[in-house]
């Protein structure tokens, strides 16, 4: 039995004009993929910031790459929608909570990033404003990217399974290109990481004082809320 997404994957690679859509959902698909794995791993070590801080800082580095290829492929749709792409508006635009949650989300991440890499090279002796802002910053954030990943969490993996299956109907061209961007942004994230080691190594004799990082414990509580809150307003507007 043929299921929607691959019906919609035959009908639009016999229209050329829908290909720029496949290609930009199934980058997305799998960067989003890498993320949360990564994701996922650091969240772990973080409950455990007190003895596995290097690590964190190693990881936070690392997820930078695939990142940075996540936001951009979510930022070229975001242009193609906005000025007016014919294909890309025919498409449609996200829910609209996510669209309502997404500049909230940039910014946390930033702000979240942007601390991480000034407190790594600052040291833990002037870490000061940074750390408050970057402790605040991923409090807000975890709970928003909890929603973006219970939006997509049925959808991205199929997407991705899709992409890698040999199995006609669903293939869509620049398959192997989209498998490179993403490996190599796991390299470079993994390089800029052990780059960073020698700047980052003022941290390995920080102590910790909490045997759980407060900002996640927060998180975690305010990303419970927040699924909880978005499960009926994702309903709201739904499109199949």
């Amino acid at each position: 039995m043929i299921d929607f997404e691959q019906r919609y994957t035959r009908r639009a690679t016999r229209s050329r004009k829908h290909l720029p859509i496949l290609r930009n959902e199934r980058l997305t698909a799998m960067a989003g993929l890498a993320l949360f794995v990564l994701l996922l791993v650091e969240l772990v070590v973080t409950a455990k910031l007190h003895s596995l801080l290097s690590v964190h800082i190693f990881l936070g580095i690392v997820l930078a790459g695939p990142l940075t290829v996540k936001m951009l492929s979510t930022g070229y749709r975001f242009a193609r929608y906005y000025t007016g792409s014919p294909v890309f508006v025919e498409k449609g635009p996200p829910h609209w909570l996510l669209r309502l949650v997404a500049p909230f989300m940039v910014l946390l991440t930033v702000l979240v990033f942007a601390s991480g890499f000034a407190l790594v090279i600052l040291g833990p002796t002037r870490m000061g404003l940074f750390f408050d802002i970057h402790a605040a910053s991923v409090a807000l954030w975890i709970p928003l990217v909890a929603v973006h990943v219970f939006a997509h969490f049925r959808k991205v993996p199929r997407l991705v399974a899709h992409d890698l299956t040999k199995r006609p109907g669903y293939r869509v061209s620049g398959r192997n290109g989209r498998i490179a961007l993403n490996v190599f942004s796991l390299i470079v994230g993994f390089i800029a990481a052990i780059l960073m080691i020698p700047v980052s190594a003022p941290w390995r004799h920080f102590q910790y004082a909490q045997n759980v990082s407060p900002p996640l414990a927060v998180g975690i509580v305010l990303a419970v809320i927040a699924i909880f809150i978005a499960i009926p307003l994702l309903r709201i507007g739904r499109r199949d």
